[in-house]
């Protein structure tokens, strides 16, 4: 494989090797800039060199695990001991570890245990099918990436693409392996060789490989990193470490959209722009996401004139967003043609492209103003102890990091149930959002913080207390470990509903079971791992287990939101289609709030 080496050299001036530490770039000339490619809404955009290979690194990992669970069904992955005599990038070695931990710190002793005990026939198979250009033999250092000839390459798109199938697609073989190895890949990205991200929301993975431009003993790094919407970002530092391209990558996924630097422009040397996060002590709200509009009317709600990247719109004047235009902070009525849906917002708003021809909007705005727009869904005009004890979970939900990315929350129930000023939308089946009349939600909109009451709320937050909510808990709480799996093992007892209060059933047609998961659904089950909801899904490929947000928002998109309201306690077959039963209208984790269905 040396000519495919001498090719990279001359394609990309840097790169490949088998860890993830090197050498930095020597002094003197400029080192290259930064190269990124990202994956949105199915097309890669960046640098036009996509098609050419890159040496993979260390970024093999994820796959050779996905190896190993397929040449080890039904086994548990192992714990390994990497020591001083393992040969690992750290000298002194890891210590003992299992996969979670394997991944997040990229242990080479631990991957190149399980390629050596992994069928090589096995090895090629799955990475070929992730799209890596891989040698026939392949070693166990040429799996993972520590050979000094860069045996095994992927092109750019092949690679984000494998990454985002990963995060997003069950496993027919070895579904817990891959559980452990995304919640690695969490890990990595605040704690991890990726730390330098320094965002939360994402997946990362780093690589190192030998420099692409030859130098000796020095290298380039690889950072990949994907987020629960399925954007997925890949940089190329040709001088320096995967720890490196990980920092160089930070300003980049926060920046998203069109503040994204190409792979093209970093190589002119255009400087980064600045991150378009929220500042501190703000939110960041994906809009609308749910309904995908290919077009949004923006309308000036408030008392006197609002700047937009086309000019001052006038009080009660309306103009339409197209990609790349802003609303500038304002009280702002946001609709959407031909439907009956439409959400005020007191925000700095922007437009971008979306995915099948959409636009994609975010807010960014005060805090208040998003916990504000919460409790109007939650508790509409209901002030007092149960308002703030509201407004403190939402707060401790905030401070855990960003669900989507570059952008701190979404305005569906994935997060939080954020209406904004109102009114209240429901939707009861894709695509169909449902006016609330007044008066079923009383037409209340919650009141304004004054200085003090937000900080009393501020001082609550930051006691022990809930961070995610139920509408009802139907007397049976949930732990947040129950429904998620984050370790989270503490119950929020309801001290208002002592027995179970809210039960439900649901009706699943078999056309939309087998639009959302896939295929002909064989059989439907609940089940727990380790005390963790789960809902097995048996299809001919096999049985795979969707965690509940993600056998939600699969119901979701076919049936309506309403569709599992909560973690069902069964699932069983009627005819032409399937029942589901539980109690309780949300996860129920941690605060009810009481009779406010949804």
């Amino acid at each position: 494989m040396t000519l495919l080496v001498v090719a990279l050299a001359g394609a990309w001036l840097g790169g490949g090797a088998a860890h993830d530490r090197g050498h930095a770039a020597p002094s003197g000339a400029p080192a290259p800039a930064l190269l990124v490619w990202r994956l949105e809404g199915g097309r890669v955009t960046g640098s036009t060199a996509s098609d050419r290979p890159l040496p993979a690194g260390s970024l093999l990992k994820p796959f050779v695990a996905k190896a190993w669970a397929r040449g080890h069904p039904g086994h548990r992955t192992p714990r390994i001991r990497c020591d001083a005599a393992s040969g690992c990038w750290i000298h002194a070695g890891h210590g003992v570890l299992g996969l979670s931990r394997a991944i997040a710190l990229s242990c080479n002793a631990y991957f190149r245990a399980l390629a050596a005990a992994t069928p090589e026939s096995t090895l090629v198979a799955v990475l070929r099918e992730e799209g890596f250009l891989v040698p026939d033999p392949l070693s166990a250092e040429e799996a993972v990436g520590l050979d000094r000839d860069a045996a095994v390459a992927v092109r750019p798109d092949a690679l984000l693409r494998a990454y985002v199938r990963l995060t997003r697609e069950p496993w027919a073989e070895g579904e817990p392996a891959r559980r452990e190895l995304l919640a690695g890949l969490r890990d990595n990205a605040t704690s991890g060789t990726a730390r330098g991200l320094g965002r939360y929301g994402f997946w990362a993975k780093t690589g190192t490989v030998p420099a692409l431009d030859g130098r000796p003993l020095a290298t380039s790094g690889l950072t990949i990193a994907v987020d629960d919407a399925g954007l997925a970002v890949l940089g190329l530092l040709p001088h320096g470490t995967g720890r490196d391209a990980a920092r160089a990558l930070s300003a980049h996924v926060s920046a998203g959209g069109r503040n994204a630097v190409s792979a093209g422009e970093a190589t002119a040397g255009v400087r980064p722009r600045a991150s378009s996060g929220p500042a501190p002590g703000r939110v960041s709200v994906a809009l609308f996401g749910g309904l995908k509009p290919k077009a949004v009317v923006a309308r000036n709600a408030g008392d006197h004139p609002l700047s937009t990247s086309r000019g001052y719109v006038g009080v009660g004047a309306a103009t339409s967003l197209r990609p790349g235009d802003w609303l500038s902070e304002g009280r702002w009525l946001l609709s959407i043609p031909r439907s009956r849906f439409r959400r005020e917002v007191v925000a700095r708003v922007s437009c971008n492209e979306g995915v099948e021809g959409s636009v994609r909007l975010r807010a960014d705005m005060a805090k208040p103003e998003y916990v504000r727009g919460v409790l109007n869904a939650e508790l509409p005009g209901e002030g007092g102890a149960r308002g703030r004890a509201l407004a403190a979970a939402v707060l401790r939900f905030l401070a855990v990091g960003p669900r989507h990315g570059a952008t701190d929350v979404c305005d569906s129930t994935h997060c939080a149930w954020f209406i904004g000023r109102g009114p209240t939308i429901s939707w009861p089946a894709p695509q169909a959002p449902v006016l609330f009349m007044r008066h079923d939600r009383k037409g209340r909109e919650a009141a304004p913080f004054d200085a003090a009451a937000w900080d009393e709320v501020v001082r609550s937050s930051q006691d022990p207390g809930p961070r995610q909510w139920s509408s009802h808990c139907g007397g049976r709480p949930l732990s947040a470990h129950a429904v998620w799996g984050n370790g989270d093992r503490r119950v929020w007892v309801c001290d208002r509903h002592p027995g179970p209060s809210a039960p439900w059933t649901r009706r699943w047609d078999d056309d939309a079971v087998e639009a959302a998961f896939g295929g002909h659904v064989r059989s439907l089950a609940v089940k727990e791992k380790d005390g963790v909801w789960a809902l097995a899904v048996e299809t001919a490929a096999g049985t795979a287990a969707f965690s509940y947000d993600e056998a939600h928002r699969r119901l979701a998109h076919e049936i309506g939101w309403a569709a599992l309201p909560s973690p069902a306690d069964a699932v069983v077959r009627v005819a032409r289609a399937w029942r589901a039963e539980g109690v309780g209208l949300g996860h129920r984790v941690g605060l009810c709030l009481g009779e406010q269905g949804r």
